[in-house]
């Protein structure tokens, strides 16, 4: 069977200052969609209605959400709560139910695209020139990582409950101590990106980062300047992730949430090979620096959904 997702919509979190986020995201490459008292909700220049909303309350992360072509089969799940409008920028419907840890899920359809921005001009003009300055600019919300104390249980439940399949699979010395997974959609022949949840061993329960994918791979580097000029938190980068083919470059919201500016050119089908790669310590892989403490180390708390949110 296919899998009951089709790609993410957006990663919903929690801050105490939506102001401060709102600076944060904008300088990280994301435009404003609507913000009031409680609520902020961002986009990339895509046609998604928005990719990040943060609620006013105390740091953390409250929900992961995914686009289904089925709410039905959605609202069948064990535990779905009842199917309910979407109230938020673009409309649609949602069903929520409750992931390994208290992650929520947000299974959501119907909602209404919107125009994408115009794309940077790839021909110098008379006046231009070979350098372009500001933020990196965000296409889509592309993936998560989600740290856990039961690995195992989160993957079976991740692969049983969403229809994700396995990409790789990340080991420690024997070929059972196994600290991280990579899962990705499946749907069928058509190409898809490595993974759509990293799911991550750990001694805590939270959001390891969210990721967003750029225009270009110029944007990470234009990011990073913009990034550092701004004096944003950076954690790790710019780098390239040996699976799947993708370069990198994470920064620390105001909150201690992580964000990555990623782009790749790698794609997977269901019929993509699965394997198990031994790495060293601190999860050193990849091309570039080893990842540090912080990074390895990371996750977001989990915290209440807000009501009538």
């Amino acid at each position: 069977m296919s899998s009951l997702i089709t790609g993410m919509s957006y990663v919903r979190l929690s801050a105490p200052d939506l102001g401060r986020m709102q600076a944060f995201l904008e300088d990280f490459g994301m435009v404003l969609v609507d913000r009031d008292a409680r609520r902020l909700y961002m986009r990339g220049i895509g046609d998604a209605p928005f990719l990040h909303v943060t609620e006013v309350g105390e740091p953390g992360a409250i929900s992961f959400a995914y686009d289904v072509a089925d709410l039905g089969r959605a609202a069948a799940l064990p535990g779905a709560e009842p199917e309910e409008p979407l109230d938020a920028p673009g409309g649609g419907r949602r069903v929520r139910l409750r992931g390994p840890g208290g992650i929520w899920i947000e299974l959501v359809t119907g909602r209404e695209r919107v125009a994408p921005l115009p794309p940077r001009p790839l021909v110098r003009t008379p006046e231009g020139a070979s350098r372009a300055a500001g933020p990196a600019r965000v296409r889509r919300i592309a993936h998560t990582a989600y740290m856990t104390q039961d690995l195992p249980g989160t993957i079976d439940w991740y692969q049983r409950t969403l229809g994700v399949i396995p990409s790789d699979e990340l080991v420690v010395g024997e070929p059972d101590d196994v600290l991280g997974q990579f899962d990705r959609i499946d749907l069928g022949d058509e190409p898809v990106d490595h993974h759509v949840i990293f799911l991550l061993r750990g001694r805590r329960t939270g959001m390891h980062h969210v990721s967003f994918e750029v225009e270009g791979v110029d944007d990470i580097f234009f990011g990073y300047d913009h990034m550092t000029r701004r004096n944003h938190d950076h954690v790790r980068g710019i780098g390239r992730h040996a699976l799947g083919s993708q370069i990198f470059n994470y920064w620390m919201s105001p909150d201690d949430q992580m964000h990555e500016h990623w782009i790749s050119q790698e794609r997977l089908n269901a019929g993509s090979a699965f394997n198990r790669v031994r790495i060293g310590e601190g999860m050193s892989y990849d091309t570039g620096e080893a990842p540090p403490k912080r990074f390895v180390e990371q996750a977001s708390p989990l915290v209440a959904f807000p009501e009538g949110s």
